[in-house]
């Protein structure tokens, strides 16, 4: 199901613009500031309702306009489902898939599965937990029906949890007992399928991805459910409740977890080179998708940011020999399409360019 269709009002410096994507690569280029990634940036909007480029709607509305609107239409074989998403200044946002308006900005979500790669895509690594969660349980929403719903669920129930030990109303502890039978369930039913899942993906990454990195040959996955291994959460709630209400939140959970990459020992961050890092990204990006589009019938969508930024030539043959395992809908941005050659033709796909200049489409 690829992104057939693509139109923008008011979103950024783009007051107008109409694409047709291809299913395979799309190259979006131009110079700096001529809206390339407005482009890539309305396509995630689209899928997730928030920028990756900044929280702050008013930003991306064009200056003295009222709101901005996103139309797209994904294709599936004689298929063709039109979606949208539009918001005002003062935050009110209108979603609508099939003409139909919706509430929730998941219903789009499920349709169009959407990773990016930015030159700030490093926080995945140098960034705290909380980065490496949202990229875990992206493939997670997509894969496995019931997360979404136990993710909700247990979040409630942790603000519960945290508001009693911030208040400490009387009988607090006996509240919070009351609390963590039902947080212990529904923690233990998330971190099973994320361990599934995580098996699942290291099989891919390991047996396919790592294949064509040869920098990585003794690379290893470690996963940290948020509590250690050896206790069940039950026990590790109990023995951190003094401390937990002391700081008034708590500390062990699946909100906690977190999974890193390592060499011999040491972490990549400290390992690998700003090259071998941007490998290990698409890498991570690649398997994330593959698996999304194997275990669903969901075609998804990479957005590949400035691609050649810190590549060298050699880095650029290794990221075409990464993504040609991929089936997704791609759209790359550049400034000069020539510089991205090396990338695109390992691939063997449908190609479309797109030039882009002041916010419009220059035809050829």
């Amino acid at each position: 199901m690829s992104l057939s269709h693509l139109s923008l009002n008011n979103f950024r410096n783009i007051e107008a613009l109409t694409v047709e994507p291809v299913n395979g690569i799309n190259i979006i280029y131009g110079e700096n500031g001529s809206g390339k990634t407005s482009l890539l940036e309305a396509i995630y909007y689209l899928s997730h309702g928030k920028s990756f480029r900044t929280p702050k709607h008013k930003s991306i509305i064009t200056h003295h306009k009222e709101k901005f609107t996103i139309h797209g239409r994904k294709s599936l074989y004689n298929l063709s489902i039109p979606i949208g998403i539009s918001k005002t200044l003062s935050g009110e946002t209108e979603l609508k898939i099939q003409g139909k308006s919706s509430r929730r900005v998941s219903e789009l979500a499920q349709l169009m599965p959407v990773q990016v790669i930015t030159p700030e895509s490093y926080s995945l690594f140098f960034g705290g937990p909380k980065e490496r969660r949202k990229f875990l349980d992206l493939g997670l929403f997509h894969v496995e029906q019931d997360f979404f719903y136990l993710w909700q669920s247990f979040n409630k129930v942790l603000k519960q949890r945290n508001a009693l030990l911030k208040s400490k109303p009387k009988n607090y502890f006996d509240q919070i007992k009351f609390w963590d039978k039902e947080f212990v369930r529904l923690a233990d039913q998330i971190n099973n399928l994320r361990i599934a899942y995580i098996s699942r993906f290291k099989q891919q990454f390991f047996d396919k991805m790592c294949a064509e990195l040869t920098l990585v040959r003794d690379l290893e996955m470690t996963f940290n459910a948020g509590w250690k291994e050896t206790e069940s959460l039950a026990d590790a709630l109990e023995q951190n409740f003094e401390r937990d209400a002391r700081q008034g939140f708590t500390s062990k959970g699946p909100h906690k977890a977190d999974f890193s990459f390592s060499v011999a020992g040491n972490s990549v961050e400290n390992t690998f080179s700003r090259g071998q890092l941007k490998l290990l990204l698409y890498a991570l990006k690649v398997t994330q998708n593959s698996l999304i589009e194997s275990e669903t019938d969901k075609q998804s969508i990479l957005l590949i940011d400035d691609l050649p930024s810190e590549l060298g030539e050699d880095t650029k043959e290794k990221v075409g020999q990464l993504l040609s395992h991929c089936s997704s809908q791609i759209f790359i941005s550049t400034i000069q399409s020539e510089s991205i050659s090396a990338v695109v033709e390992p691939m063997q796909r449908e190609l479309q360019m797109f030039h882009v200049k002041h916010g419009n489409l220059i035809t050829r």
